[in-house]
């Protein structure tokens, strides 16, 4: 049962580590970002009137992720314990 809970843990903390950098990364690039207003005036007939700011998925792909993590996390602990314990 411990590895089971190191398991979940783990899985949670590198789904944190992946949002949070996520976030990061999105917030760098968009303060960064300086357009090209002079080449994008010739450009204005194909510019759309509206704006995607990101896309929706199931909150079950999220719980399918954690729990696949969590198994491959449980995975690695059983079998660096088993070849570094047994010693």
């Amino acid at each position: 049962m411990k590895v089971v809970f190191q398991a979940v843990i783990g899985s949670i903390i590198l789904h944190v580590f992946y949002f949070v950098s996520t976030m990061i990364v999105g917030s760098i690039k968009t303060s960064q970002y300086k357009p090209e207003i002079e080449n994008a005036w010739g450009q204005a007939g194909t510019l759309k009137n509206e704006a995607v700011f990101g896309k929706v998925i199931s909150p079950s792909v999220y719980l399918l992720s954690l729990v696949g993590v969590a198994l491959i996390c449980g995975i690695i602990i059983f079998f660096y314990k088993k070849i570094f314990t047994e010693r």
